[in-house]
């Protein structure tokens, strides 16, 4: 339906995984491809380059394979070229694949900007034998970046109301919420079935929320008030300390920043219960455990950055310090 020729973006590994399904399908619908392996950062000069290939190669349509910045990229690429954009991720690590924006890096893996577009994308379209197989930990990073929508709307509160709340922002709530129990209550169990290689139903559901319902929450609110202080230290974290923390996931940052968060809304007491969720699926619980000292200045380095950015607008003293603290509780 939306082409002949297809510009395929992908990463080494994950091309690998989908190839022998993916090729002869395309094949047998009439459809040619042009691919390219991509192994760098999600970024305007790489999307640019491939998006002179895809109109130069006459390709109607981009197809992304891959995890979080192969998908990102894919959607970048598209927009550049003037093209729409099918993802198939090959894990379900996050909602990239589905939202309505991409990350977008510096050449050198540096956080630069998120780039929201006007417009859905076309297509994604995930093989359960593929994530089935997946190592377990992008799906379980997946898990805590969907869960950590609830905690992060919350964001310095430890309770949202509609009376005092945007129409858009309390029904993306809700959504998250929803999520977060269902994950909670299905999580441990789509992992274990991830750790047997069995694409069974709570692995399905499961992989549907990370990447498709959270992609709506993001989507609901043009990805501005689903994502605070966590996945702002996730952007701390690729812009300084790029090459420490060069081989932790997206999921698992977000994840060592929610007990920030957790704290910052005044909800101290459900770290532990996070902690364990998180040990249960052999995440990292800390940011020594991804490579960053907590040394006094490297966590100073972070609470800056939160500081300086949309997600801190206040100028009382009291909030200040209470981040202070809540920083620490990732050490």
């Amino acid at each position: 339906r939306r082409g002949h020729k297809m510009l395929i973006v992908a990463g080494p590994r994950s091309w690998d995984v989908v190839k022998d399904e993916l090729v002869p399908s395309m094949k047998a619908a009439g459809v040619d491809f042009q691919l390219e392996i991509y192994t760098g950062w999600c970024c305007f000069e790489g999307a640019q380059e491939l998006a002179d290939k895809a109109k130069a190669a006459g390709c109607d349509e981009i197809v992304g394979v891959g995890g979080g910045k192969i998908t990102d990229l894919a959607k970048a690429v598209g927009e550049l070229a003037g093209l729409g954009t099918i993802n198939v991720p090959t894990s379900a690590s996050c909602c990239a694949p589905f939202t309505c924006m991409s990350v977008m890096y510096t050449a050198e893996g540096g956080k630069l900007k998120s780039w929201r577009f006007d417009h859905e994308i076309d297509g994604v379209y995930m093989d359960m034998d593929v994530i089935a197989a997946c190592p377990i930990r992008y799906n379980a990073a997946g898990i805590l970046d969907a869960m950590a929508k609830k905690i992060e709307m919350l964001n310095g509160q430890p309770e949202m109301h509609l009376d005092d709340t945007p129409i858009d922002v309390f029904s993306a709530y809700n959504m998250a919420a929803f999520t977060y129990d269902i994950l909670a209550k299905e999580g441990l169990q789509a992992i274990e079935d991830n750790r047997a290689g069995k694409p069974t139903k709570v692995l399905t559901d499961v992989a549907f929320l990370n990447v498709i319902t959270t992609g709506v929450i993001a989507n609901t609110t043009k990805s501005f008030r689903q994502s605070e202080l966590a996945h702002v230290i996730y952007d701390g974290v690729r812009t300084h300390f790029t090459h420490e923390a060069a081989e932790a996931i997206h999921g698992e940052i977000v994840a060592i920043g929610l007990f920030c968060q957790l704290y910052f809304n005044g909800l101290k007491d459900k770290e532990d219960e996070l902690r364990e969720f998180m040990r249960k699926m052999d995440l990292p619980l800390t940011l020594g455990e991804i490579g960053i000292e907590p040394t006094e200045e490297n966590l100073m380095t972070i609470e800056e950055y939160i500081v300086n950015s949309r997600h801190y607008n206040s100028d009382d003293p009291a909030d200040r310090q209470r981040l202070h603290e809540a920083v620490l509780e990732m050490a």
